[in-house]
């Protein structure tokens, strides 16, 4: 359920030499706080739209009733 995309991470390297290269790197990076709440937050409206029209659904009359004769 992504919202915006997935995020890609690309690495290149120059001039690597065999003594470094099974080395772990170490890879940091800034994670905003409104990406955080991104997911959670359309996950609650997604279920308060769902609720809210099975609410309106739900007080909806659809009997089928017959005409009041006047006389």
């Amino acid at each position: 359920m992504d919202t915006i995309g997935r995020t890609a991470l690309t690495i290149k390297a120059n001039n690597i030499v065999d003594e470094l290269r099974d080395r772990e790197i170490i890879v940091t990076y800034d994670y905003p706080l409104l990406a955080g709440l991104r997911k959670p937050l359309v996950i609650f409206l997604s279920f308060l739209s769902l609720f809210a029209a099975a609410w309106v659904i739900g007080s909806l009359d659809v009997g089928i009733k017959g005409r009041k004769k006047t006389s």
